[in-house]
């Protein structure tokens, strides 16, 4: 069974009925009480265990007493892949993160010469589809999860997880590691036993994985990171609690049956994950929000129909009074982009290393709808009296979906001449925010004096050029040519200013929009 595929209270059952974690503590003490381990570093002892269903790594470490006072400092480590071995944790929104400087001093002790080869033994096991547990008890278990961490970036989807299973430990890293590992799935492999009243907490430590926290004689496995924090209750003499007798006194009965009854905190608890549940439930929503773009691209067709194109059509709906039908487009505007916004932030906050598992799966999606939406959302920006909408108007959430599906080295839909274009979406989406900017322009050309025109002439060309460039590749919508368009309308009144400062060499474009080509344009040949 893959243990990254478990609720943290299935695991906290398997793990008590299999008898992991009495095993996991027996090896623990055994390699305390000889401390002859098969790779030996100065204060850190490391012994593999080789069963037949299991593989377990058992890591030990000093006292906790004499190492690690509560108040112990943190280590900052940043992207930067040299000096932070961690580095494919960083995600684009969270950079850096703090760890635990005891557990993380021990761990580069033994990062170059044990460690290495470590890993590469482990990740053999689990191409042959062993089952690996990695554990530890107060700062080994810490030293242990910095492993699993580690050794997680190398795992590939297909493989089983590692499960680290840790006793007592002392919280590793601080806030921006939580949040980054909350939005992984690394978080399920990790299964920290703690006695509620004998762990040690600091508050700039936070908690990440499953806690199973045992009380005297009742216990309550749990993954909600602010409930660990309000049941632990923290002590600085862990190293001398027997593991093997708190769960001795726990059984199946206990996890099955029984309730800790605390009432704020289970209440807390449980507003939390509806929370959680509502944010992680993004890519099932996703069937929904796709309802509201069939309505906005049947908004599109309605608009074409007309003659206005759906950009002009939502400009003008915003101006004056309209049917129930536009009226709902922009309530289904309001409700897609808020899904795509919290989508992407969700995105941004996880590591590098794992975005790419949902960007595939909605990638054309985004795209789709950033083609569609974005310029309803233009049409608003400039109604509303705005200016430069590309580097002073745009939504993040734009520039990261364009930016991820760059990266993602997409098929284009096909638009040769051979091809029709009367359902492709333009590729720019932004388009319309440069027929805004062109209009502008022209408004206040006419307004300027004569030294005060060649600035606004210059802008009037670019955008003449970037035009034809868009045209020339096919990457435009025929709709932009409808009599009633925006860029009709400035086509109309450039015609003017060209015959008065333009060349005597008309320009592509002049020539292709004087011939009525664009009639014809996106025409299969």
């Amino acid at each position: 069974m893959d243990f990254s595929s478990l609720k943290g209270s299935e695991l906290g059952k398997l793990v008590l009925s299999s008898g992991l974690l009495h095993s996991s503590w027996n090896k623990i003490s055994e390699l305390r009480s000889s401390r002859a381990h098969q790779v030996q570093t100065p204060g850190l002892g490391i012994k593999i265990f080789q069963e037949t269903k299991y593989t377990f790594v058992v890591f030990v470490a000093p006292s906790i007493n004499a190492t690690c006072p509560l108040n112990s400092a943190s280590t900052l480590l940043s992207g930067a892949q040299d000096q932070n071995p961690f580095h494919f944790l960083c995600s684009e929104k969270i950079s850096s993160f703090s760890l635990h400087t005891p557990a993380f001093q021990l761990f580069v002790s033994a990062y170059k010469n044990n460690l290495l080869h470590l890993k590469s033994k482990l990740l053999h096991l689990l191409e042959s589809n062993k089952h690996v547990i990695i554990t530890g008890a107060a700062l080994g278990g810490s030293v242990a999860s910095l492993f699993t961490l580690w050794l997680l970036e190398k795992v590939e989807p297909r493989l089983k997880r590692p499960l680290c299973i840790t006793f007592g430990s002392p919280l590793l890293g601080d806030a921006s590691l939580q949040q980054i590992l909350e939005n992984s799935l690394r978080n399920s492999c990790f299964l920290h036993v703690a006695y509620a009243s004998q762990t040690p907490i600091n508050t700039d430590f936070k908690p990440f994985g499953t806690f199973l926290i045992c009380f005297d004689s009742e216990c309550i496995c749990i993954e909600d990171p602010e409930a660990v924090m309000e049941l632990l209750g923290g002590a600085s003499a862990v190293d001398q609690i027997d593991y093997g007798r708190v769960l001795d006194r726990l059984d199946r009965t206990v996890m099955e049956d029984s309730r800790l009854m605390i009432d704020d905190v289970i209440t807390r608890m449980e507003e939390r994950a509806e929370k959680k549940k509502l944010r992680y439930d993004q890519l099932k929503k996703l069937n929904d929000i796709k309802i509201s773009m069939i309505y906005i691209e049947w908004y599109k067709k309605k608009s074409k129909m007309s003659r206005v194109g759906y950009y002009d059509r939502f400009k003008t709906h915003l101006a004056s009074s309209a049917s129930p039908f536009d009226v709902d487009i922009e309530k289904r505007k309001t409700e897609v982009n808020d899904y795509w916004i919290s989508l992407v932030e969700e995105v941004e906050k996880k590591p590098q290393s794992e975005k790419s598992v949902l960007k595939t799966r909605s990638l054309f999606s985004g795209n789709n709808y950033r083609r569609m939406v974005e310029p309803l959302d233009i049409a608003e920006y400039y109604y509303n009296g705005g200016r430069k909408y590309r580097t002073s108007g745009r939504s993040r959430h734009y520039d990261m979906l364009e930016k991820w599906f760059r990266e993602g080295n997409p098929k284009e839909p096909l638009r040769g001449k051979e091809t029709d274009l009367s359902e492709l979406l333009t590729f720019d989406s932004c388009f319309w925010s440069e027929v805004e900017e062109a209009l502008i322009s022209i408004n206040e050309l006419k307004k300027t004096q004569e030294g005060e025109r060649e600035v606004l002439l210059r802008k009037l060309v670019r955008f003449e050029e970037y035009v034809w460039e868009r045209i020339s590749k096919r990457e435009v919508s025929p709709e932009i040519f409808l009599e009633k368009s925006s860029f009709m309308k400035w086509w109309k009144e450039y015609k003017d200013v060209v015959k008065v400062f333009g060349s005597s060499s008309p320009s592509e474009l002049t020539k292709f929009m004087n011939d009525r080509k664009y009639e014809s344009y996106g025409q299969a040949c």
